[in-house]
């Protein structure tokens, strides 16, 4: 009946034969189209918008399938496309909001407290000891039952539970980031997406070099540059699925030439206004006075750009810290060696035997303590045990340069000079051996 009717009112080329019906189907379909669209634009909500798409492409998909209802499909057409351009403009005002003009509160910035999972502090309240022991036994009882029931209920799923704590610890400019780029991936146009992501990511990129800062001022060094390792390692990571480029290039018109064109310009008494030829004197100002300025944008290669440095900064930073005094004496030994001669070096306050058997000393007591702290926090924010160890061996190789180039200054310093003899050679020689075999020994287990 479907197919007889269609025969009846479509001809072979699949137009209506009744122009009347197919002006007053076109005119319901238009209708169709405007109320929806005024529906559309109070919309806010991002998954509802992403929803709408999804389901008017199913429909129009079926739409299409049928030569009855193609007016009915281009009018569906320009309802998604109505719903995408509201959710562009809605993520793009999310984003906005959230990334580029996100201010960080006192608890954004708890580093390393929101990994440990710290929840505020809960209020104490004494209450009279007499009112208290009337009524311990009744209570007690009433608390053990209700204690008994919440853990039963408090049961969630464990690797769900895990996965949350694991969201809820990134901060806040990325979370947001990544959770708009996934609602919307499939459902505006890849070019659109990847015009987003770049401007996202930039960004995200900069908040995050930002909240570095921030915690280095409020928790320390260690912890800034393992928080930017940590998030950029994620970014990239959670990147990587959408397959984008993040790669665009930038015009910009320059008028840096436009004072000097406007001024030979005027100075050209035989100037040509109603030339048809390429010697207009029009034509010319705006050829010397305004260029197009090229410029590539790469955030990806930006990203790793910002990852590699944060890695470089953690390296010198963990490598300074472990080494502790003995920094400070190769950094002394190095600048007196190529500022002056061996004698200078040799004579020099900081070289004297006693006090370099000293910082010898002290570097190798805190080392212990050091390395703990490295490997605690290194745990807490770097889950990967491969992730920690490519950390580390950079670490590891330029300490033993320093190393080295200590043995290689104690060796120089003469006996009899300064406070140096065989014994507090060795003794020297014996604490930096000592030392070396520490780091080793620490770093290998990882």
């Amino acid at each position: 009946a479907a197919s007889a009717l269609a025969s009846q009112i479509l001809s072979e080329d699949a137009t209506y034969r009744d122009a009347e019906f197919q002006s007053m189907l076109s005119s319901l379909c238009s209708s169709l189209h405007r109320t929806l669209r005024r529906g559309l634009v109070s919309v806010l909500d991002l998954d509802v918008l992403c929803q709408v798409v999804s389901v008017l492409r199913e429909e129009r998909s079926a739409a299409n399938a049928s030569p009855t209802t193609l007016a009915a499909a281009r009018a569906v057409s320009g309802v998604i496309q109505d719903a995408q351009e509201r959710l562009i403009f809605c993520a793009n005002n999310a984003l906005h909001k959230e990334v580029v003009r996100f201010k960080p509160a006192v608890g954004d910035l708890n580093y390393p407290g929101k990994l440990l999972g710290e929840k505020p502090k809960v209020a104490i309240i004494i209450e009279d000891d007499s009112k208290k022991d009337s009524d311990d036994k009744e209570e007690s009882e009433a608390d053990k039952s209700t204690t008994e029931t919440a853990v039963e209920e408090a049961k969630p799923d464990d690797a769900v539970a895990a996965q949350l704590r694991i969201y809820e610890s990134w901060f806040p400019p990325m979370r947001s980031v990544l959770r708009i780029l996934s609602k919307i991936f499939r459902v505006v146009e890849p070019r659109v997406f990847e015009d987003i992501a770049l401007q996202s990511v930039q960004s995200c990129t900069k908040s995050l070099k930002d909240g570095s800062v921030s915690i280095l001022r409020k928790s320390g060094m260690i912890h800034a540059d393992l928080f930017l390792v940590k998030h950029l390692l994620i970014l990239r990571e959670q990147l990587s699925p959408f397959d984008i480029q993040l790669r665009s290039v930038e015009r910009q018109l320059d008028f840096s030439e436009a004072g000097k064109a406007v001024t030979r310009f005027l100075a050209n008494r035989n100037r040509r206004l109603f030339s048809m030829s390429t010697e207009n004197a029009l034509i010319t100002l705006l050829r010397e006075g305004v260029s197009v300025q090229e410029s590539s944008v790469d955030s990806k290669r930006d990203l790793e750009d910002c990852l590699r440095s944060a890695c470089n900064d953690f390296i010198e930073h963990t490598s300074s810290s472990l080494l502790g005094p003995i920094a400070g004496f190769v950094d002394q030994c190095k600048s007196t060696a190529t500022g002056g001669s061996n004698d200078a070096l040799a004579n020099a306050p900081f070289m004297s035997g006693a006090l370099v058997k000293g910082v010898f000393s002290n570097a190798l007591q805190n080392l212990d303590r050091e390395l703990e702290n490295v490997s605690k926090q290194m745990n807490l924010y770097l889950e990967n045990t491969a992730t920690q160890g490519i950390l580390l061996k950079p670490v590891v190789r330029k300490m033993t340069r320093s190393l080295e180039e200590a043995k290689r200054f104690i060796g120089e310093a003469k006996d009899e000079e300064n406070g140096w003899d065989k014994e507090v050679r060795d003794e020297v020689l014996k604490s930096l051996e000592e030392f070396e075999l520490k780091v080793k020994v620490a770093t290998s287990k990882k």
